[in-house]
């Protein structure tokens, strides 16, 4: 049985130094690097940019130093809080705000050129009310880039229990990249493909 949603909440915010740490390794930063770039593939900077449930930031400072405007947005202030700091010692360009991404965002109509939402799915109560958000923040030809957990029997070994419980539940991820057409409530799938 998975454990509770606020259990994953907790432990997401107790593991920001160690999701700090991951910063360096070659593997993070490749994985990084890969997302923006697909990102930038079908949008053009200098659009503005969302990173909903951004973390420590790797992917939105990969967007900004890229010449995206950039909101990252998480529900930890934790997180947040690295993100800034991070942010300040590499003097990149990127605003970070603490928001519950399963109440209403803050962006208004058609305001985003593109969205990332890195590992947030499986968090939130009402999946389907988060992508009518980004729906409604997206501008016509606006871009949104998903990863989500994929269920198999997998497991997988970490040196931190927030990895080893995710494991438990979620072994693979899937990548989704949706974009907003000229109708106010569609959105086209334009790519997929596996995630690590």
């Amino acid at each position: 049985m998975p454990a509770p949603h606020w259990f994953f909440r907790f432990m997401y915010a107790r593991e920001s130094a160690a999701w700090e740490r991951r910063r360096n390794e070659p593997e993070h930063r490749e994985l990084v690097e890969r997302t923006a770039d697909e990102l930038a593939d079908v949008v053009a900077p200098p659009g503005a940019v969302a990173d909903l449930g951004c973390g420590p930031g790797a992917h939105a400072l990969a967007l900004a130093r890229r010449g995206y405007n950039v909101v990252g947005v998480d529900g930890s202030p934790r997180m947040v809080e690295v993100a800034r700091t991070r942010a300040a010692l590499d003097e990149a360009d990127a605003t970070f705000d603490v928001h519950d991404l399963s109440a209403p965002l803050r962006f208004a109509d058609a305001s985003l050129g593109g969205v990332l939402a890195i590992l947030v799915l499986q968090h939130l109560p009402h999946p389907a009310a988060f992508i009518a958000e980004i729906r409604r923040c997206l501008r016509p030809g606006g871009h949104l880039l998903i990863t989500a957990p994929a269920r198999d029997n997998t497991s997988r070994t970490s040196q931190n229990l927030y990895w080893r419980l995710r494991a438990a539940c979620h072994a693979r991820s899937r990548t989704i990249g949706l974009r907003r057409t000229n109708g106010p409530n569609d959105l086209s799938v334009i790519l997929s493909g596996a995630c690590c």
